[in-house]
């Protein structure tokens, strides 16, 4: 009997041994295994503050068929600003005062929105480029179709994206169609381009 007994705990040992040999493994791989883009900014020490990136630049009906001036975001000094959503880009008419769709927010793109093609509206058709130009990377080399939020749907961008302190965000509008109405009473002659990058800034306190 006292055999048979030594014989189980000696096994239950070699079995404990070995699980605790399975568990260091597994937490050695965990600790030598690469971290998420997620878990490097996770890892990141501050406080997290929702703040929305914005600029905005004027534009006149000469400016159809060019690429326009860049609008800028200023990253502050105060720590990284965290992208978490394509950019929100919409437009307002704001020349002459008066006109008579002055101050009217409207998307940057005429698809799949009927209502935007209407006779009594204006509209503009947008591509853009994201540059960092801190450290002179392009984010987006070349003009992108608008893939873009709304104002009502934010979309998530693939990876949240880090902005280092102190960095100037660049998106540069191609406008590739500008039409004002000129059958309504006070035509617009011009715009302003509104960009608003979604995220969160981490603070060093």
């Amino acid at each position: 009997m006292a055999n048979q007994l030594e014989a189980i705990l000696r096994k239950l040992s070699q079995r404990q041994d070995k699980l605790d040999q399975d568990l260091r493994g597994i937490l050695k791989a965990c600790l030598e295994a690469p971290r998420s883009i997620t878990e490097e900014i996770d890892a990141l020490p501050g406080r997290r503050l929702f703040y929305n990136l914005s600029g905005e630049v004027d534009f006149t009906i000469a400016q159809d068929g060019l690429r326009g001036d860049p609008m800028l975001q200023l990253v502050s000094q105060d720590g990284p600003f965290i992208m978490t959503h394509y950019p929100i880009l919409a437009w307002r008419p704001t020349a002459p005062v008066g006109a008579t769709n002055f101050g009217q927010w409207s998307a940057i793109y005429s698809w799949p929105l009927p209502t935007q093609q209407q006779p009594t509206r204006d509209i503009i058709n947008l591509s853009y480029e994201v540059t960092d130009t801190g450290s002179q990377r392009l984010f987006q080399n070349e003009p992108s179709s608008p893939l873009s939020s709304r104002f009502d749907a934010p979309v998530p961008l693939p990876v949240p994206t880090l902005f280092s302190p102190n960095t100037v965000i660049s998106v540069t509008p191609t406008y590739e169609d500008i039409f004002f109405d000129g059958t309504v009473a006070i035509p617009a002659t011009g715009g302003t381009l509104r960009v608003t990058l979604p995220g969160y800034r981490i603070i060093n306190l």
